[in-house]
């Protein structure tokens, strides 16, 4: 997500069942970080999802630059979701978001 700002972003993303909306929320989000016009990166969260959320996830970080994904055994939670999110986070700001 190249951009002219001078700062970086990372948005990290829990989803627990969210194979649906994953697709359009991508689309929306990117919009937005590319008004801010900021370098950064979206950490997705599987929180242990039992629909084809983690093959979404899975398939946009394998061939989009700046995507993350990151796969949690089991259901931990939102906020376990976020902090593993946030700990793998490398941008100068951090926004945590859901679908």
């Amino acid at each position: 997500m190249p951009g002219t700002n001078s700062f970086t972003i990372s948005v990290v993303v829990p989803a627990f069942n969210e194979e649906e909306v994953l697709p359009e929320f991508h689309k929306r989000l990117c919009a937005v970080l590319g008004g801010l016009g900021a370098d950064g990166e979206i950490i997705y969260v599987n929180d242990g999802s039992t629909d084809g959320s983690w093959e979404v996830i899975a398939e946009r970080a394998g061939r989009l630059p700046g995507v993350v994904a990151l796969d949690l055994m089991r259901n931990y939670g939102q906020h376990y979701a976020n902090l593993a999110g946030l700990l793998e986070s490398v941008c100068d700001r951090v926004r945590t978001v859901g679908p």
